[in-house]
């Protein structure tokens, strides 16, 4: 029986200038001359003692790029990259090991006057907060069509039953955790699943707000970097989404629901492969048909419909490509032109602001909301590229998108798109660029206290080890940081 080689020889021999066998585990000139085997993995290479007897290596770092004070965080610490063996031999993560940030602290409000008399004192602070703070927060668009304010409450207080329970309950849940009252946070969300689990075993009514109920539990699934129920909640909703009425979707609530959810499952097919035999992804490459509606920006998206429908098409090609992984053939011309197709409508998208003014509307930077739509665009041009590279110019384009990403992201005050900074973040070439990615994704974290921050940031910097380790490969490949991800755990929201 042939015995397996190394494809390079042993560090012994090496240090030893003598011809090896490259035999494994130890080569047999170590055996046969009792000398321990120094073995063939990677080695750390260390400057040579100065001893005049051969040349010196050029360990030059004194880069002014390099230099210690260009990475310093604003605490006062150093950013570090750490890559250790479970990187080196391609381990894949488990979203549960990827809570980097620590446990939100408590926040101390003052309890202000509720404007829900009918509620116990601190649940009527806890939908106080979330109508002041998080229903503003989650939207770009705080004005007359804010359905997280102007929708969900209404729904939630509208009965004593367990379909408006089921919301008002998922809904101080998500307040109670981010004000850092874990505890408090959990007896509520177990309420909310429990009243609508009964909900839907006894009603036929009111899907709408068990449709609600059940989105209002993805946002929490977002906020909460524990709860990998996200998709769990969000499937749930799509089947009660395709069982309503005509008159349910006539409903004034469901021009809100419909692009909710819409909005979620988009970014579920970011995340989650297809699943489906090559044969099942034959779906026809249709381009979504658009209006001047879909281009206006929707505050609870950051963007525009048609930008989002354009995402979808970008999934729909990378579900294709995954179902003939790991070989898949190269792209037909039907593909090819859809893709085209995809980045011209991209290119050419105006996505217009439309402020609907109200009495009850919060402060709207306009300013702000067109660059968060802009900010999307840019991402879904990188996204585009990353599921067809190759293409002629590729790597100039996407050297400008990053520019553009980041110029856009130095004029807000803080970014709120998760999914737009990944991305961005996945697409950097320098040390620099990275630095800059993980302040804006700091800033994130301890401005807005969403957990899935925290996971996003470690996917992040795993994807750049993987880089930093393939770039020496002749063609080094694309990193698909799904790949890096334990099948049998959830993957992430970029809610």
């Amino acid at each position: 029986m042939e015995k397996k080689q190394a494809k390079r020889n042993c560090w012994t021999c090496k240090e030893r200038k003598v011809g090896c066998d490259r035999v494994l585990p130890t080569c047999s000139n170590c055996r046969r001359t009792n000398r321990c085997c120094q073995g063939y993995a990677i080695k750390l290479s260390w400057p040579d003692k100065q001893d005049g007897r051969r040349k010196q290596k050029n360990y030059d770092g004194s880069s002014k790029n390099l230099s210690s004070k260009n990475y310093v965080q604003h605490a006062g610490n150093f950013y570090f990259l750490n890559t250790n063996f479970n990187d080196l031999v391609g381990k894949r993560m488990k979203l549960q090991d990827m809570n980097e940030g620590e446990n939100f602290r408590a926040l101390t409000i003052l309890t202000p006057v509720s404007p829900f008399p009918d509620i116990r004192d601190e649940d009527g602070m806890l939908l106080s907060y979330y109508d002041s703070v998080l229903a503003r927060m989650v939207t770009t668009v705080d004005d007359n069509t804010n359905g997280f304010r102007l929708d969900l409450i209404p729904m939630a207080l509208s009965s004593s039953d367990p379909t408006s329970k089921s919301l008002l309950e998922a809904t101080l849940a998500l307040s109670s955790f981010h004000l850092g009252r874990p505890e408090v946070a959990l007896r509520h969300k177990v309420r909310a699943i429990k009243s609508l689990s009964e909900s839907i075993e006894t009603s036929t009514s009111a899907k709408l707000t068990q449709l609600g109920a059940c989105m209002m539990l993805c946002v929490y699934s977002v906020f909460d970097p524990s709860d990998f129920t996200w998709n769990v909640h969000l499937q749930g909703a799509k089947m009660i989404m395709e069982s309503l009425s005509e008159c349910e979707r006539g409903a004034p609530s469901f021009k809100f629901l419909a692009p909710w959810v819409e909005y979620h499952d988009a970014l579920s097919g970011y995340s989650y492969s297809s699943n489906l035999s090559s044969h099942q992804n034959e779906k026809p490459l249709i381009l979504p048909e658009s209006d001047d509606d879909d281009c206006k920006v929707i505050g609870l998206l950051g963007c525009s419909m048609e930008l989002l429908r354009l995402i979808s098409c970008i999934n729909q090609v990378r579900h294709m490509n995954d179902a003939l992984t790991p070989h898949p053939p190269p792209f037909d011309h039907e593909v090819v032109q859809f893709c085209t197709l995809i980045r011209t409508r991209l290119q050419n998208l105006q996505q217009e602001v439309y402020i609907l003014a109200s009495k009850f509307m919060g402060t709207i930077n306009r300013e702000s909301v067109s660059t968060t739509a802009q900010f999307y665009r840019a991402a879904a041009l990188l996204y585009l590229h990353q599921v067809m590279p190759g293409q002629s110019g590729a790597d100039t384009e996407i050297r400008k998108l990053v520019e553009d990403g980041f110029a856009l992201v130095r004029s807000m005050e803080v970014c709120t798109s998760p999914w737009p900074m990944f991305i961005l973040a996945c697409s950097v070439s320098s040390d620099a660029e990275r630095l800059q990615a993980l302040a804006i994704l700091d800033a994130m974290d301890e401005k807005r206290r969403i957990g899935n921050v925290q996971i996003i940031k470690a996917i992040v910097k795993a994807v750049w080890k993987q880089q930093d380790l393939a770039l020496n490969k002749k063609n080094p490949p694309q990193i698909d940081w799904r790949t890096l991800i334990d099948a049998d755990t959830s993957m992430p929201s970029f809610i």
